[in-house]
């Protein structure tokens, strides 16, 4: 696996205009895996809800699909850039969100917390838990909070209950969250992902993060995602 980095004010000028300009958190997978029937990850406990290997949010026309990894800079960038694009469309019930899970950054981080895992567990227990609607801020919170190779922010379960609440999670999901009960079905979407072309599209899983927009893969390097966001929202 290799871990692709951009110089730090590179990233902010980006964020500034609303484009990535990032090949972003990559890994090399093996083979691309069957899909057909015969094929199959073992089998985990998955979140009550759960769309395949996906966390839905909201229930709007539009799909928005997110793969991502909550220990990937780049996951982070977008979430910045476009996240509050993504959160007012499901809100608004405008479109639905589903993010799908990765967990491989961490290890490139030598983050021996396992953040990637714990947070996408959480989110899950808050899919589980019907707390759906408020898992796209979720997800923003989770990536403020991302656990940083240079030991100056590891979140512990209880800092992630607390980001929970900030989020506006009112179910309990301290059980799953401090026994990590969907951290097996985060490890097997992200070994099913890996490798995999995305319905629809040419698109195949080499890392993250990928936006796909009612079909539509963007180009994260471009100018003005957030601004395609919308477009792509408001035209559907």
């Amino acid at each position: 696996m290799r871990f692709v980095r951009t110089p730090a004010r590179a990233l902010l000028v980006a964020a500034a205009i609303g484009s990535l300009v990032l090949t972003g958190c990559s890994s090399t997978p093996g083979p691309a895996p069957s899909t057909s029937s015969s094929s199959s990850t073992p089998a985990v406990a998955a979140p009550a809800g759960a769309d395949g290997y996906g966390i839905p949010s909201g229930t709007g026309a539009v799909s928005i699909e997110l793969w991502t990894d909550l220990s990937c800079p780049y996951c982070r960038q977008l979430e910045e850039v476009a996240g509050s694009v993504i959160t007012k469309a499901v809100a608004s019930g405008a479109a639905t969100l589903t993010i799908h899970p990765l967990n491989f950054v961490s290890a490139k981080h030598g983050d021996t917390t396992a953040w990637s895992t714990r947070g996408a567990n959480a989110l899950a227990a808050a899919l589980d838990a019907g707390d759906a609607d408020a898992i796209a801020k979720f997800y923003g919170v989770l990536q403020q909070h991302q656990t940083m190779a240079d030991g100056q922010s590891h979140p512990t379960d209880e800092d992630v209950l607390a980001f929970a609440a900030e989020a506006g999670i009112t179910a309990d999901i301290r059980d799953a969250v401090t026994s990590q009960r969907f951290a097996g079905w985060v490890d097997a979407s992200n070994e099913y992902w890996l490798g995999r072309t995305i319905a629809g599209t040419d698109q195949v899983v080499k890392g993250v993060p990928l936006l796909v927009v009612n079909g539509t893969v963007l180009d994260l390097s471009a100018p003005d995602v957030p601004g395609t966001v919308q477009k792509l929202i408001a035209g559907a």
